[in-house]
C-alpha cells in the first residue's frame, strides 16, 4: 500500500505556474483538424516530456500523422494510461473571438484559445503530474504510458486507432482527459454520420410545375427529423439525438434543384449496436412523406459508424478518481455520461481497458468562439492526476 505521505508530497510539488506554462505552449500552436496537421504541438509535446526524462516517441498513421507517446516507470506492471488529443477543431471565423484563437490569453483567472478546455488544458495538466512526481522524487512501481493522440475530432481514425493497431493500448487501466468538469464520466455516445440523399427532375426556374424539386423533399424530411429517434434512454447519456450538419443541393438559381444532399449526425447510446436498425426509422419516415407527396424520392446511407462504450462494473481506477476528486475538490464526484464522442471507447472495446473520462473545463465551450478553462480547473486537475498515478502505481 502507498504511504498517503508519499501522495502528498507529489501533491505538493504540483506546480501551477509550470501547469499554465504548459497549457500556453500547447494552445498558442495551432493544430486545426481538419484544416492542418499535429506536427508543430507534437513538436513542443516531445520537448516537454524529454525535460520530464519521459523519452517521448512519434508514431504516425500510415497518412503521416503524429502521435506522441511516453512512458514513466520503471517496471511493467501495474500499468495506467493517460490519453489526451493534440489537434483541435477549426478556429472559425476570427472576428467572432474576443481575443485571438492561438494567444493563449490569461484573462480573468481563464486561459482563452482554441482547444483550451478541448483538450491541451488536460494534457497541460497530466504533464504537470508527471512534473510533480518526477520533483518529488517518488519512483513508480508500474509505468504510466501518456499518449497524445491525432485526430480525434474526426474520430481518431489516424491516431488512438493507430495506437491500438501497433499494440500501444495494453495497460490494466486508462484515464481520458476530455472535458467532464472534473466528474467521472462512465458512458459515452457513439454516432452515425448519415447521407440523406433527395432526387428530383431538373426544370427551367420559370416553369417550377415542370420539374420536382429536390429541395423541397429534402425540407419536408427535415421539418420531421425528429421522428427518426427511437424511444430509448440511457441512464448516463440520456436519449439519442439527431442534428443535420450540412447541406447542399441545386446547381444554379434558374434550375428546379434535381438534387439535394444532407449530412446527418445521429449519436447512438450505449445498447445501439446495429446500424440496419439505426436507419429503419429513416426510410418508414421517408415511406410516409412519399405516401403524401408521391415525387419524393430519398435514400440514406452511414457513411461512418462509432460505436458507443461505457465501463463494465465498478473498476478500481474508478475509485480511485472519486477519491482523489473528493480529496481536491471537497465534494463527491458526480458519476455521468459523456454526449460526445471520445477516444475511450478504443481501450474499452477494442481492448477491455477499464477507462475513465475525467478531465478540467465544460464541453458546453468545447468547439466555441471564446473557448475556455478556469486556471483553478487546471491545478486542480493536475493535483488529481497526481494524486491516481501515484496511488495506482505505487499498488494502493
Amino acid at each position: 500500500m502507498v504511504e498517503e505521505a508519499v501522495v502528498s508530497a507529489v501533491v505538493e510539488h504540483v506546480d501551477p505556474d509550470e501547469v499554465v506554462m504548459f497549457a500556453r505552449r500547447l494552445v498558442s500552436t495551432p493544430s486545426e483538424n481538419p484544416g492542418g496537421t499535429e506536427d508543430a504541438v507534437a513538436a513542443v509535446a516531445v520537448e516537454i516530456l524529454e525535460d520530464l526524462g519521459g523519452s517521448p516517441e512519434i508514431v504516425r498513421s500510415e497518412q503521416g500523422r503524429p502521435s506522441v507517446v511516453a512512458r514513466f516507470g520503471n517496471d511493467d506492471r501495474p500499468a495506467l494510461a493517460w490519453n489526451g488529443h493534440l489537434d483541435v477543431v477549426p478556429a472559425g471565423d476570427l472576428t467572432t473571438w474576443r481575443h485571438p484563437p492561438f494567444a493563449a490569453e490569461v484573462v480573468d483567472g481563464a486561459l482563452i484559445g482554441r482547444g483550451a478546455a478541448d483538450m491541451k488544458g488536460a494534457i497541460a495538466s497530466a504533464l504537470g503530474a508527471v512534473s510533480a512526481i518526477r520533483r518529488a522524487g517518488v519512483g513508480l512501481a508500474g509505468r504510466l504510458d501518456l499518449h497524445l493522440a491525432a485526430d480525434e475530432e474526426l474520430a481518431g481514425l489516424h491516431g488512438t486507432k493507430v495506437l491500438c493497431e501497433r499494440g500501444y493500448l495494453d495497460q490494466d487501466a486508462a484515464i481520458v482527459g476530455e472535458a467532464t468538469d472534473l466528474n467521472l464520466a462512465l458512458a459515452e455516445r457513439g454516432g452515425a454520420w448519415i447521407t440523406a440523399t433527395a432526387r428530383g427532375r431538373a426544370a427551367h426556374g420559370s416553369t417550377p410545375q415542370l420539374g420536382v424539386n429536390a429541395i423541397t423533399s429534402m425540407a419536408r424530411f427535415l421539418l420531421r427529423i425528429h421522428e427518426v429517434l427511437p424511444d430509448l434512454e440511457h441512464p448516463l447519456v440520456g436519449r439519442p439525438t439527431v442534428n443535420a450538419a450540412m447541406i447542399h443541393g441545386g446547381s444554379a438559381p434558374n434550375v428546379v434543384a434535381d438534387r439535394c444532399v444532407v449530412e446527418i449526425d445521429r449519436r447512438i447510446i450505449p445498447g445501439e449496436t446495429e446500424p440496419g436498425k439505426v436507419l429503419e426509422p429513416f426510410d418508414r419516415l421517408a415511406e410516409a412523406i412519399r405516401a403524401e407527396y408521391p415525387e419524393t424520392d430519398l435514400s440514406f446511407a452511414i457513411g461512418q459508424w462509432t460505436d458507443a462504450a461505457e465501463v463494465g462494473g465498478n473498476p478500481a481506477i474508478a475509485d480511485q478518481c472519486r477519491t482523489a476528486v473528493r480529496e481536491e475538490t471537497g465534494r463527491a464526484s458526480l458519476d455521468t455520461g459523456f454526449t460526445g464522442i471520445t477516444d475511450a471507447r478504443f481501450y474499452l472495446i477494442e481492448r477491455s481497458i477499464p477507462a475513465i473520462i475525467l478531465g478540467p473545463g465544460s464541453l458546453g465551450v468545447a468547439h466555441t468562439a471564446n473557448e475556455s478553462v478556469e486556471i483553478a480547473q487546471l491545478i486542480a486537475a493536475a493535483r488529481i492526476y497526481a494524486r491516481v498515478f501515484t496511488r495506482f502505481l505505487q499498488g494502493s
